[in-house]
């Protein structure tokens, strides 16, 4: 659909940094260069794959308001509804959102199946098929697409969900944040080298996917067939590029590092899990709130078809003034961690935190009234896109490296948890054709009492807890701070030394 998430605002951001070297580090580009020389197959084929389920998940809101089927005739000279078969704008949105979350809901369950296989699966027989899976998975997944184009209804919704399914048997993020690791780690690698040239072309999948976003958007196309095919072909020529052309990068283990098979590893990943869950209630607490945030930010996939229907907005228009977040959340990406250096962590963070929700308190109850201010908040809080990587800050320093990595991983998989329900409670709540200003406003009621719950959360038992909150951002600030004398001290240690 057009509409552009937290993640993909900080993932573009970051890659515009990475982009943009320091001035005395004229050298950029020739590691650049290198890494691409080195891992030129491995570079092409995943992010090419990225781009792939970038332009997917723009177009499965649309792909689904095609396949809407009502009485109503459409009138060719009329108002775009979006399905060809359909003169009823209102039904076509109603049903297509309804449609799509419970496509999401199902590749978010497809999701938490692959990430909670697919590591161990890499590890025990590599990475190179875990890939070549992943993408017969998403081509795959297309075909589904394509069937559907040509089935009845009652048979094209259920292939419309079980493709969006498997769009998420393809964990892209982790799979690649793997496979990095391995290339950086190896004899010659270079991890300066691998992660910005991987936030860069990042940033180029994401810019092309809205540039995509905004044609499709704007071309009032009801088949869809040509373009699951086009999709179908290039997955499918990707995992057999996979296959012939890219290496294997698992590195070998010491014998008690790697599982013996792929089942005993899931379950004894599962088991440490259900371990630290239940006998850390600081990281049971952590997972809490982002459950609850991440409940909240579900509601951006009805924001595109709530706008359109409550506010008779078309297509076209409502995607090109959406897309402008897009370039917002890119120049502002930089502000929260500036607010931060200037006004310490603590005060910094706390700040940004309650500056968010007083943001959303002025702005949600407000929707119904003026589509000037429901864009008005969705800029606003494009301009928040850098607090992504702040908050990854704070999380990297909530625990010891080891159960750090076991926390970021559990976190993952609260995030698609939460969305296997909260995408089709969404749904369920959003009526395109309310006349009422409770029954317009129920998915943002939803959203509003998930950051209630998450605010309380932040600001009372964690803060209060033993290593809470403030600890956790006072000693990011002292490393900051120490990071910041030593960097201060080397040119006057250099000068002495000459």
């Amino acid at each position: 659909p057009a509409r552009i998430t937290r993640h993909e605002l900080a993932v573009a951001a970051m890659a515009a940094d990475a982009g943009q070297p320091a001035q005395e580090d004229r050298g950029q580009s020739g590691p650049w260069a290198a890494e691409l020389r080195r891992n030129f197959p491995l570079h092409v084929v995943f992010h090419s794959a990225a781009l792939m389920l970038i332009l997917v998940n723009k177009a499965e809101l649309n792909f689904a308001r095609s396949l809407v089927v009502c009485d109503a005739a459409v009138d060719p000279l009329g108002n775009f509804t979006g399905s060809a078969t359909c003169g009823d704008r209102l039904v076509v949105i109603d049903r297509g959102q309804q449609l799509s979350s419970t496509g999401q809901g199902q590749e978010c369950f497809f999701k938490v199946l692959a990430m909670v296989f697919i590591a161990v699966f890499a590890d025990v027989v590599g990475r190179k098929p875990a890939l070549v899976v992943g993408l017969l998975a998403t081509a795959a997944s297309a075909a589904l697409f394509i069937v559907a184009t040509m089935s009845p209804p009652w048979l094209a919704f259920r292939l419309f969900a079980a493709g969006q399914g498997l769009q998420g048997a393809y964990p892209a993020e982790l799979l690649g944040s793997i496979v990095a690791s391995d290339i950086s780690n190896e004899r010659g690698g270079d991890v300066l080298a691998v992660s910005g040239l991987s936030a860069f072309l990042a940033f180029c999948c994401v810019f092309l996917g809205e540039c995509a976003s905004v044609a499709l958007n704007t071309s009032g196309v009801t088949n869809f067939r040509p373009i699951w095919t086009v999709v179908f072909l290039a997955n499918t020529s990707l995992a057999v590029a996979a296959m012939r052309c890219c290496r294997e990068t698992r590195p070998t283990f010491v014998d008690c590092e790697s599982p013996k098979s792929v089942l005993a590893g899931v379950g004894a990943e599962l088991r440490e899990y259900g371990s630290l869950l239940f006998g850390n209630s600081l990281l049971r607490l952590n997972l809490a709130q982002y459950a609850c945030i991440s409940f909240a930010f579900c509601c951006m996939s009805i924001d595109l078809s709530w706008y359109m229907s409550h506010h008779g907005v078309s297509q076209d228009i409502a995607a090109t003034r959406m897309c402008v977040m897009f370039p917002i959340g890119v120049l502002c990406f930089g502000l929260p961690g500036a607010v931060c250096q200037k006004f310490g962590m603590v005060r910094g963070f706390v700040g940004l935190l309650i500056a968010m929700n007083v943001v959303d308190a002025l702005f949600l109850p407000w929707y119904p009234m003026s589509p000037g201010l429901f864009l008005a908040h969705h800029y606003l809080v494009a301009g928040f896109s850098g607090m992504k990587s702040v908050s990854e800050a704070v999380d990297a320093r909530w625990f010891d490296q080891r159960l750090t990595a076991k926390f970021l991983s559990m976190r993952g998989l609260s995030l698609y948890v939460v969305g296997m329900f909260a995408n089709p409670i969404y749904a369920a709540s959003f009526d395109a054709r309310a006349t009422t200003y409770a029954g317009k406003m129920a998915p943002y009621g939803l959203r509003m009492a998930a950051q209630v719950a998450h605010a309380c959360l932040c600001f009372g038992p964690i803060w209060r807890a033993e290593g809470g909150l403030p600890v956790v951002l006072a000693r990011i600030q002292k490393e900051r701070e120490q990071g910041a004398a030593t960097s201060d001290d080397k040119p006057a240690a250099e000068k002495k030394a000459e």
